[in-house]
């Protein structure tokens, strides 16, 4: 059974904050678990073209990329589309740039959505701060707005 949700945590846990969109990745996975969906979880340090093939291999209907920023105060969830997305850049590629090149490459047709989580610490060293630490809390939440949301597309 191909899973409903694949869940991409995008992060390096060596550099604080950034390392909560593993995190909250796993909370999210375990969350949407708990209500039933079959979800498949995937870690990464940064997105690469390669991630368009995982994509495509997992079959899920649904792609959630979860990454910190410093330019949110509170989680955020957005959809994504593959249109008009950018070439990939060596150290950049956004999620729009996956699900286009998963659709191109493969007929990949999957929904994408984006949670952005607060990152007020970048620097070497492992642990959140107080900050992105008590986003990982609103997993339940994100949770049930994906799953309404998904019931109505």
């Amino acid at each position: 059974m191909d899973p409903t949700f694949l869940v991409i945590g995008i992060g390096n846990t060596l550099r604080r904050d950034d390392g909560a969109g593993w995190f909250f990745a796993q909370a999210l996975a375990d969350a949407l678990r708990d209500a039933g969906a079959a979800v498949e979880l995937i870690l990464q340090q940064q997105l690469t073209p390669e991630t368009a093939e995982i994509v495509a291999e997992q079959g899920a209907a649904q792609v959630i990329f979860m990454d910190a920023s410093i330019e949110v105060q509170t989680v955020t969830l957005e959809t994504v589309r593959g249109e008009g997305a950018s070439s990939p850049a060596s150290h950049h590629v956004a999620p729009a740039t996956i699900l286009a090149i998963a659709r191109r490459l493969y007929g990949v047709e999957a929904v994408g959505w984006l949670v952005q989580l607060p990152a007020h610490d970048l620097g070497h060293g492992e642990g959140l701060s107080d900050h992105a630490a008590a986003s990982l809390g609103n997993a339940g939440a994100v949770a049930a707005n994906l799953l309404t949301q998904t019931k109505h597309i």
